[in-house]
């Protein structure tokens, strides 16, 4: 049973190739950086929720009306199994700000926001508000063209795109997120989402000005871009669980500690 339904549309997918090194830094110990053709990949998704709302989505309760979300995520696996790990998510709305932090410790930041539609060309402007990270900025133009497919098995676009899983970071400050179960070691929590395979279109696509990557401690983009698009998306998302870090990971820490 889903805790959240969520759905948006006007979805752009932007793909960064990234030394792997270059993240370890930026993802919990328990994580392995998941690679294609020997890159890290790390992804900003922007898009416009048009709704968040209680479990199934059928209660008038919830954060409605459309706002713009900004996401940077990269990839990244567990005891083989695959998913995303968000570094930064930029949102128009302070309520669904509020709830991603503390209901499920997602990094999610106020963001002065604003994407526009005109005959048929999206423009997608975001600045992080406040004193921290200032300098977070992306700009985009982008118009959808050609027939819609899915990704196929073993594509980069499949690589990127089709998670069901998405992993957190155990939260250490008790008015955030979900915390470490009582006696447990290292770890992280795992949420699962249910939702149809991505409807993708090719899409042309300017990215005006980007500074994510930096402001998450990783260099600046370098090369062309892939870029994906998708009209939009009904997922729900199911309660997150703990999951014990590998030996593997453990160990690493350790060695990195002596």
């Amino acid at each position: 049973m889903p805790v959240l339904t969520v759905t948006g549309r006007d979805v752009l997918f932007v793909h960064w190739p990234v030394d792997p090194e270059s993240l370890a830094a930026s993802v919990p110990d328990a994580l392995a950086v998941e690679t294609f053709d020997g890159s890290a990949w790390v992804s900003a998704l922007a898009l416009e929720n048009r709704s968040v709302a209680p479990g199934s989505g059928r209660l008038s309760a919830g954060v409605t009306g459309g706002f713009p979300q900004l996401n940077l995520r990269t990839y990244v696996t567990v005891d083989g199994e695959p998913g995303v790990y968000f570094l930064s998510l930029d949102t128009g709305s302070r309520a669904a700000a509020a709830v991603g932090r503390r209901a499920f410790g997602l990094p999610f930041r106020h963001a002065r926001m604003r994407l526009t539609r005109r005959d048929g060309t999206v423009t997608f402007r975001s600045r992080r508000s406040g004193t921290t990270d200032p300098s977070a900025l992306f700009q985009a133009r982008y118009r959808p063209r050609g027939e819609p497919s899915r990704a196929e098995d073993g594509s980069l676009a499949a690589f990127c795109i089709e998670h069901i899983r998405y992993y957190l970071p155990v939260a250490e400050d008790r008015r955030v997120g979900p915390r470490r179960p009582a006696g447990a070691g290292d770890g992280v929590y795992v949420g699962t989402i249910e939702r149809e395979p991505w409807e993708l279109r090719p899409v042309s696509a300017t990215v005006r000005r980007t500074t994510l990557l930096e402001v998450a401690g990783l260099p600046a983009p370098s090369g062309e871009a892939v870029v994906h698009y998708s009209p939009g998306f009904e997922m729900g998302v199911e309660p997150v669980d703990w999951r014990p870090a590998p030996e593997s990971a453990s160990d690493a820490r350790r060695e990195r500690s002596t």
